[in-house]
C-alpha cells in the first residue's frame, strides 16, 4: 500500500508539473497573438496621420518641403503685389507728360483765337457773344477742362505764379481799378515774347475779344495776379 501511494504521489506531480507548463506555454502564445493584433491595427490606423482624409499619403518631411515651398511661393507673390501696386501708385502720381501739356495749351490758345473778333456779351460763351470768364471755359472744353464758371472762381484754379514766371496757357486777373483787389476780369497768356511784351486774350467790355500786352500801362495797373490752371 505504502509502494501505491508513492506512485500514484509521483504520477500526479508529473501531471500537474506537466498542466502548468502546458497553461504557461498556452498563455504566452495567446499573448503574443493579442499583440500581433494590436501591432497591426496600430499600423493601419496610423498610415494616414500625416495626410488628410482622401489624400495620397505623404512623409511628414514630404508635407514639411511642401509648407516650406508654399511659403516661399507667397512670399514671392506678394513681392510682386507690392511692385505692381508701387508701379499702380506711382502711375497715378506721375507728373504729366510736358509734351501732352503743350499740345493742351496750344490747342486752348488756338480755341481762343478762334473767337477773336467775337463782340462782349455779359454771361454770353457763344459767337453771338461771349464774357471774360465764359470765352475761357469755352477754350478749355476742347480738351475737356471744365473751368469754374465766374473769374474770381478761375482765380482760385490752380498755383498762383510770378509775372517773370509766366507761360502761355496762365490764367492772368485784374480788378476794377488800381486800388481794388476783387478780381472782376480775366484773361488767357497765348504768348511771351519778352520781359516786357506777354500778349494775353480776353474778352473787353468795349472791343470784344481781342489780344494785349500784359505790360501795358492800363493792364499793369489794375493787374492782381496770374495762375497756372489745374490741367
Amino acid at each position: 500500500m505504502r509502494s501505491l501511494s508513492l506512485i500514484l504521489g509521483i504520477r500526479f506531480s508529473c501531471l500537474t508539473t506537466l498542466l502548468f507548463s502546458a497553461l504557461k506555454t498556452l498563455s504566452t502564445t495567446s499573448l503574443l497573438f493579442i499583440f500581433f493584433l494590436i501591432l497591426m491595427a496600430s499600423c493601419q490606423s496610423s498610415q494616414p496621420t500625416f495626410s488628410k482624409r482622401g489624400e495620397t499619403y505623404r512623409s511628414a518631411r514630404e508635407i514639411a518641403a511642401a509648407k516650406r515651398q508654399a511659403r516661399r511661393a507667397n512670399k514671392n507673390g506678394g513681392r510682386a503685389s507690392e511692385t505692381l501696386a508701387s508701379k499702380d501708385r506711382t502711375s497715378k502720381t506721375r507728373i504729366r507728360n510736358p509734351r501732352n501739356m503743350e499740345q493742351n495749351v496750344a490747342t486752348v490758345i488756338k480755341t481762343a483765337r478762334s473767337y477773336t473778333g467775337t463782340p462782349y456779351r455779359w454771361g454770353g460763351t457763344t459767337r453771338v457773344g461771349m464774357d471774360c470768364s465764359g470765352l475761357l471755359c469755352t477754350s478749355f472744353e476742347s480738351i475737356n477742362v471744365t473751368l469754374p464758371r465766374t473769374s474770381d472762381e478761375q482765380s482760385r484754379f490752380g498755383k498762383e505764379v510770378k509775372l517773370k514766371h509766366l507761360k502761355e496757357g496762365d490764367l492772368v486777373f485784374f480788378g476794377a481799378n488800381r486800388f481794388s483787389r476783387e478780381v472782376t476780369h480775366v484773361g488767357m497768356v497765348t504768348e511771351v515774347i519778352s520781359d516786357k511784351e506777354v500778349k494775353f486774350i480776353h474778352a473787353s467790355t468795349s472791343l470784344g475779344v481781342i489780344e494785349n500786352n500784359l505790360y501795358s500801362d492800363h493792364y499793369q495797373r489794375i493787374f492782381i495776379k496770374a495762375v497756372r490752371p489745374s490741367i
